[in-house]
């Protein structure tokens, strides 16, 4: 870590994604922000349920990161957990979504008319998160993941009770002794897709799964049904201003997500569509 240029960044969070199992890093959770210029950072990674200090979706952190030497994607740093900490969340009440967007729009590089415009950012420049309005949504449902995820699921879980009744010297979090217990993470069995249209005039669809962690936490407490009834919800593009924050994938650069929504009430944010 001492190799790395490390320096002090004032990130505001708006996105995190459902924790994955790593037998490298325990557990992870991608985590995305702007910074006080407005510029997006993808955190990685991120062993959010066994940090002392957390913190929420549109709340301030201060913490030492540095450009991710092993990801070639721009917004890609990594991030000294030891050093996070947690300042002032900007709170989900309809006069603050426009306090949000004077941050987390403030820099417009990263804001594209249509999804054709950031794959030709990613093709010329690395481009790997990007902000894009919908124009159409076709529609909400839930998809079930392959078997192949599980399975890799099972067989990660698997190795990591291994190592953590070991206590092997072999396995280090962030150069810590590996947890006492393992926290209890289930499975995500299924995933929304969305299948909408951008401003594009070709555009011909998108068809992407939602990664938000809190979309899937919705799924886990009250079940599918009700979690795609408040993705149909807040797609209801009469109601509200909606947004989505879009992220690649690492191995399949080309391949875009829905990490997070943006959703106010049309009434209350006029001002930001």
């Amino acid at each position: 870590m001492s190799q790395l240029n490390w320096q002090t960044e004032r990130v505001l969070i708006w996105g995190k994604t459902y924790p994955e199992l790593s037998t490298k890093y325990f557990e992870t959770v991608c985590t995305a922000g702007v910074t006080e210029r407005g510029r997006p950072v993808r955190l990685y990674p991120i062993p959010y349920r066994y940090l002392d200090t957390q913190f929420k979706k549109y709340q301030w952190i201060e913490a030492a990161i540095a450009k991710n030497p092993s990801d070639s994607r721009p917004e890609s740093y990594r991030i000294n957990c030891d050093s996070i900490q947690c300042g002032d969340v900007i709170p989900p009440t309809p006069d603050e979504w426009g306090k949000r967007a004077e941050v987390v729009f403030r820099e417009p590089s990263w804001q594209f008319e249509s999804v054709e415009e950031l794959h030709k950012a990613q093709r010329g420049h690395g481009t790997s998160l990007g902000v894009v309005v919908p124009r159409e949504i076709d529609t909400v449902k839930i998809v079930p993941r392959p078997i192949e995820d599980a399975k890799s699921f099972e067989e990660k879980l698997a190795a990591l009770r291994i190592k953590l009744k070991a206590q092997s010297d072999q396995f280090k979090l962030f150069e810590e002794s590996v947890p006492e217990e393992m926290k209890k993470l289930d499975f995500v069995k299924a995933r929304p897709r969305v299948k909408w249209r951008c401003h594009s005039q070709s555009c011909a669809g998108h068809d992407m799964q939602v990664l938000d962690w809190e979309v899937a936490e919705l799924q886990r407490k009250v079940g599918d049904d009700a979690a795609i009834a408040k993705m149909k919800e807040l797609c209801n593009l009469s109601s509200y201003a909606l947004k989505f924050f879009l992220g690649n994938l690492y191995l399949h650069p080309t391949s875009f997500m829905i990490g997070s929504l943006w959703y106010p009430k049309r009434a209350s944010d006029r001002l930001f569509l």
